[in-house]
Order: structure tokens, then sequence, then C-alpha cells
């Protein structure tokens, strides 16, 4: 590092971040940039604390404070706003007017639905509207005319500001609908197969971490079911609610491409000019579409072990641009490939993932003749009209089981054959234990994840 004073970074997000956050790391990550980071003290003149290169923050729960006509947070609002309109040499990552627009689900869902990201027809928000009173009648007039029917997802306005924001439920039928707490927006659910796709943008650059989601559900008489989003998204989460039917039908799970998943964190930094952005994605289990089901301002992280150079980095490129007077460059999209857990449908250029995605979006269920044979999977075991139920499903679930395999050595073949490089066991031995997890892992239910310990037990 050189002889040159350090500039000084302000910051300021929760306790609760901070806990989660290793400030000593971070610190010291930018302190080898040539960045001094300072924790902002809302008590005191930012005057005083500063002059700053730059602020990164998140508070947006300080936000939905002083929208609700908190004194105090309106008047903390009000103080950093006019030290950030006095100093227009100064980055912040994020404005905060850019950061009210993702506050309210209602106004994010608008904002990209009127964007033209939705014009092309695969890339959608699903059908919303905001209810503001438990008037049942009223509601369902609301909902017949945004396009809403059931199963919804009911959830509240507020995105951010307390632990509410994540209560959410499952509503059915028009009984349900006195299971709501306006004001609250009420989504159609899609059914996307248990998986939730989380983007993570950290100025032009993003990563892609596939989670758990809620199954596949239909309109009937069930009971409301209420739950927490931040506890069913958790990493490796199981539960009733994650997990795939037994008595549901197999059906292959469409890879997301990478060439969409560009365009969605394209179009939406063009509108909400956030640098640091989680966006939810799910795909449409009958059409493949992409939903974009809900947005927050810097998210956590914590996949990235490099967050924090990546971080220092944005914070960098803030500055100089600022700094020097010159527009921005374009916002053109990176992908993190080495950060992403799913497997992405890259360009067409890239034969080997658009080979891998064409085999398996390919593969189809089945209907199992005992006297047919299969060119490729021959049945070997075959089936009388008076075999139980159990046989029939031990089977399919066989022909599952083979075709899985098949990707594997698929997978297994390209890469020997387009690596021009020396691979040991070793490395060999990660790169098979890791397309297993990617192939089997988006069903989360106990009969798929037994398919994923035969596949390593036959290795």
């Amino acid at each position: 590092m050189s002889d040159s004073p350090l500039r000084r970074v302000g910051y300021w997000w929760s306790e609760k971040k901070s806990r989660k956050l290793n400030a000593e790391e971070l610190t010291a990550v930018c302190r080898a940039a040539g960045l001094e980071l300072v924790k902002l003290d809302m008590n005191r003149s930012f005057d005083e604390q500063g002059p700053f290169s730059a602020i990164v923050h998140k508070m947006s729960d300080i936000l939905v404070q002083a929208k609700k006509g908190d004194p105090q947070a309106k008047a903390v609002c009000e103080a950093i706003q006019d030290y950030i309109d006095a100093h227009p040499t100064m980055a912040v990552i994020d404005p905060l007017e850019n950061v009210e627009k993702v506050l309210g689900r209602y106004e994010q869902y608008r904002i990209v639905n009127e964007s033209e990201i939705c014009d092309e027809g695969d890339i959608f928000i699903p059908a919303f509207v905001e209810l503001t009173s438990m008037n049942v009648q009223e509601n369902l007039t609301k909902m017949k005319s945004a396009g809403v029917d059931f199963p919804l997802v009911c959830k509240p306005t507020m995105a951010h500001g307390s632990t509410r924001s994540h209560q959410m439920c499952i509503i059915f039928n028009e009984e349900g609908l006195n299971d709501i707490t306006p004001p609250c927006v009420v989504q159609k659910f899609i059914n996307h197969n248990a998986v939730l796709y989380k983007l993570f943008i950290i100025g032009q650059e993003y990563f892609v971490i596939e989670r758990p989601s809620l199954k596949n559900f239909s309109a009937c008489d069930q009971k409301t079911i209420f739950f927490d989003s931040n506890e069913i998204s958790k990493p490796n989460s199981v539960s009733e609610l994650t997990s795939l039917d037994d008595n549901e039908s197999y059906t292959p799970t469409v890879w997301p491409e990478q060439k969409k998943m560009d365009n969605i964190v394209r179009v939406l930094h063009k509108y909400l000019g956030l640098d640091l952005l989680g966006i939810d994605v799910v795909i449409d289990n009958r059409t493949g579409h992409y939903a974009i089901i809900d947005m927050n301002v810097f998210p956590g992280y914590y996949e990235a072990d490099n967050f924090y150079h990546l971080l220092t980095n944005l914070v960098l490129n803030k500055i100089h641009w600022k700094e020097s007077g010159m527009v921005e460059e374009p916002y053109k999209p990176k992908l993190i490939d080495h950060l992403s857990t799913p497997v992405l449908k890259m360009e067409e250029s890239n034969k080997k993932s658009t080979d891998v995605f064409n085999f398996w979006k390919d593969v189809k269920p089945k209907i199992m003749d005992p006297h047919a044979t299969d060119s490729i999977h021959p049945v070997k075991q075959t089936l009388n009209v008076s075999d139980p139920p159990e046989a029939v499903q031990c089977i399919a679930d066989k022909h599952l089981h083979d075709v899985q395999n098949e990707m594997l050595l698929f997978q297994k073949q390209n890469d020997v054959q387009e690596d021009s490089g020396v691979e040991t066991s070793d490395s060999c031995d990660e790169k098979k234990n890791k397309i297993c997890h990617r192939t089997v892992k988006h069903q989360h239910s106990k009969k798929y994840a037994s398919n994923c310990t035969s596949l390593k037990e036959m290795r």
C-alpha cells in the first residue's frame, strides 16, 4: 500500500448484521486497499465524523420506521440525506431514494411489472394485488380484477423493517382470506418444484445460490399454512413444506439460463439503481418461465467467502467515478461462476453447458410398458396386471435412477473430452461429487435424497 492518506468510508447497518459480518476482517481488507472504515454515529453530526469518500449502508429498517412516522428515524434520514446532498462527489451505496423503491412489495412489483423485462413473456411478476381490509368480498373483487387466484401467497406489504416482513402464508380458498393481516400483498403462487434461485448482486457482478423452497400446491379446501420465508429457504432446509409429495409425477428440473439471469439483473439495476441487491427467482414447472417473487436491499452474502474483497472493489470503483466526474461505464452483469451453485445454461457458444442442458431437457417421464424395450434404458423387469402399485413405483424409480446415472456419465465424458489438462484422482472425485449434488439436490424429498446416496455408493 502507498503512503497516500486513507480514504474514509462511513458505514452503517444494524447490530444484527454486524454480528454476522466480521467487522475486523472487513476493516483489514479495506485498509489494505487504502480505505479507512468508520462506523457512523447516527447521534452525532456527520460533518464532525467526515469527510467521507463514500458511505455504505443498510438503512432500510430506519427508512421504514421513518415512513411510519417515527420522529427519530425521520430525523436521522433527513440528516444523512442533507449530508449526501452537500457532498455531491461522495459515493453512496446505495442512494436512499433508490432503497425506498423496494421497501414495499407492492411498489417493487409494480416497478418491475411495468418494465420491459416482462414484455417478452418468459420473465414475469406473478399476478399480485394489495389488500387493505378484512372484507372478503371486497378482496375477492380486487383479486379477480388483478388476475390473482388460488392458491396464493400472502406477504406483508413492507419487505423490510421487522421480522414480520418474513411472516407469510399460503391461502387455498375463499375461507382462508379471513387469515390475512392487512395491509398485505397477495400473489398468485407459482409451482416451482421446491427450488428457489437467489441472485446476489454486488455492483456489476452477481452470483446465484440455489435454496430449498415451498413445494407444489393446488387450490383445495386445505386450511391456511403459515410460514417464515427465512426458515423455509435456509440452506439444506428439509421439512414437509419443502418436500415434494410422493404421489407427484417426476418432472425434470429446468436448468436456469445465464442469459435470463443476466437480463433480470440488468433490467432491475436499470430501474432500481441498487448495487447491493438480492432477487428471489423461481421457475414455473409448467412453462419454464422465470418468476421474480421478492427483492431486498443489501442481503446476506454469507456464501461468498470473498465478499469483503468484492465490496471493497465496488467502493473503490464508485469513488473513482465520483471523484473523476466521469459517467460510469455501461452496466453489464457478470456472473461469478465459482460462487454459483446451480448449473446454468450458458451462451450457445459454450457447447459443453448447452449439451448438458439439452440432454437433461430431453429426458421426459415415461409410462412404463412392460412389453416394450427402450433403446437407452431397457426394462429388465416385467409387470403383471396384479402387481401392487408399490412395484410399479419401484420400477419407475429405477428408471429415474438410471436416467440420473446416464446424465452423470454424459457429463463425465464431456469433462474428459473437452478438458485438455491432467486431473488427479482427487479432483475427479470432487467433480463427480459436485455433479451428483447438482443433479439430484433439487428434489427436497426423502425419496430423491436417497437416490443421491445410491449414486455415491455406486462410485
